[in-house]
């Protein structure tokens, strides 16, 4: 491991807050204490998805809160993440330009939009799908994960 990713993964894990866009629906989670908990799944704008990170407070707004929507989430004592509450800053795609620089001239060599979202597949989505997965061996309403252009990365599972 490079120092690099040992200083970016010292600074992760010293982070107490940040923000995340809620990837699913609410439902109930039995945390380690045996406890349950409403919980969802974040996407805090990394490769990986936060999966049943549950709601600290007993705030209805937040686990009524739709699909899309920014939420706060602390580090708790255990060093995983919950829900505090609604964000009013949302990650979302970024729209990033590439140029080109050579004799005070500047050029525009392409323009890339990153991002992702989850979604239900529709029964049209679920057709397209190969074997094993597809129409009649995945329920409908199983969700998916798109980049910000709208193509179909992979099936999200709980």
């Amino acid at each position: 491991m490079s120092i690099r990713k040992i200083i970016d993964w010292a600074i992760q894990e010293a982070k107490t807050t940040q923000t995340g866009t809620i990837a699913s629906e609410f439902y109930e989670y039995q945390d380690a204490s045996g406890s349950w908990v409403w919980a969802c799944d974040v996407d805090i704008g990394e490769d990986d998805l936060l999966t049943n990170v549950p709601v600290t407070s007993n705030n209805r707004e937040i686990y009524y809160a739709e699909e899309g929507k920014g939420v706060n989430l602390s580090r708790l004592g255990s060093g995983k993440w919950a829900i505090t509450g609604l964000s009013k800053t949302l990650n979302s795609t970024v729209h990033y330009t590439y140029l080109t620089f050579a004799d005070d001239m500047w050029e525009i060599t392409h323009t890339e939009l990153r991002g992702n979202t989850y979604r239900p597949l529709t029964y049209g989505e679920l057709g397209t799908l190969v074997a094993p997965y597809g129409y009649g061996v995945l329920p409908y309403g199983v969700r998916g994960k798109f980049n910000a252009d709208g193509i179909f990365f992979e099936i999200v599972e709980r």
